[in-house]
């Protein structure tokens, strides 16, 4: 069986990747690169996991990889997304294609919570990657992504005050842009899928937007189970074979987040963010932030 580095891949460690090019970053949050040489390998030549959101447009060339142990080839068009945790391995790295040309755009967890987005709005969309990392981009789509690469590189060049605000203005509407290529891919894929997919996928987006309404006072299986006119049994079959993800974990993530969103946006009190969602005590909001998140509140807040 395979097996994967411990090593994991943030901004920084992309950066020491290129041997050379245009980048930009702010310590270990943010890098964006257009890729005309060969990267070095140190950290390609066996599985490694990513610590970051990661966008890889192959601008020309192709190269072959692996997302989760699911093989994957990628070509002049084809937008690969990472998301935090994934394991990933370039196949044959010292094969790889030399006119191969990449445009990476990658970015800390902290860093997309810090300019203000939401990942929870983008829930939907996230469970197409989960299931396909990898997007066919139209002519049109890949030309507004490298306009908005183009935009970025040069406003990094101006050294201006307010550079890292503008850049993570810039990123927060890459990030819809990318929810919208989603969509539309999604789109094309339901009127090719087989019935029985469709259907999964078509519950299993009802439930997510059941859950994003809900989900901060509704914490249990069975109350979304019989707005869906189903089984809770049978809601948590369908939402695991479509996800990956069981009921508990999407609203255990979603809470999170909200909580994430909270703590870092807002001037209200650890305790108050423990009743807007619906937890018995304060006490138990901190035993749940901690498992998992591996901070307190109060830790997160304030780091």
């Amino acid at each position: 069986m395979e097996t994967f580095s411990e090593t994991l891949i943030t901004p920084s460690k992309i950066k020491q990747m290129v041997p050379s090019g245009i980048w930009l970053g702010t310590g270990d949050d943010f890098f964006i690169s257009r890729l005309h040489e060969r990267p070095q390998y140190s950290y390609l030549r066996y599985p490694f996991r990513v610590d970051c959101y990661m966008a890889a447009c192959c601008v020309e060339g192709s190269v072959d990889c692996s997302v989760n142990l699911t093989d994957y080839h990628l070509t002049t068009g084809t937008l690969l997304l990472i998301t935090p945790g994934n394991i990933v391995k370039i196949t044959q790295p010292d094969e790889l294609d030399q006119n191969l040309r990449v445009t990476l755009i990658c970015a800390s967890a902290s860093f997309i919570t810090n300019i203000g987005i939401n990942p929870s709005k983008f829930l939907i969309e996230a469970v197409e990657v989960l299931r396909d990392p990898c997007i066919h981009l139209s002519a049109d789509e890949e030309e507004m992504l490298h306009k908005y690469v183009n935009l970025a590189l040069d406003i990094a060049k101006t050294n201006s005050q307010f550079v890292q605000e503008s850049i993570g203005g810039l990123v927060s509407s890459v990030f819809y842009q990318f929810a919208g290529f989603l969509a539309a891919s999604k789109r094309k894929q339901d009127l090719e899928a087989p019935a029985r997919t469709t259907r999964q996928r078509q519950m299993l987006e009802q439930f997510i937007k059941l859950a994003i309404n809900d989900h901060a006072h509704e914490h249990l299986v069975g109350y979304y189970a019989d707005k869906m006119c189903v089984t809770p049994k049978y809601l948590s079959k369908i939402v695991k074979e479509a996800s990956g993800r069981s009921v508990p974990e999407w609203l255990n993530e979603l809470l999170i987040l909200d909580a994430k969103n909270m703590l870092r946006h807002s001037d209200l009190t650890i305790k108050e963010i423990a009743a807007r969602l619906n937890f018995p005590s304060q006490s138990f909001f901190f035993r749940f932030f901690k498992s998992h998140t591996g901070q307190t509140p109060t830790q997160y807040r304030e780091e």
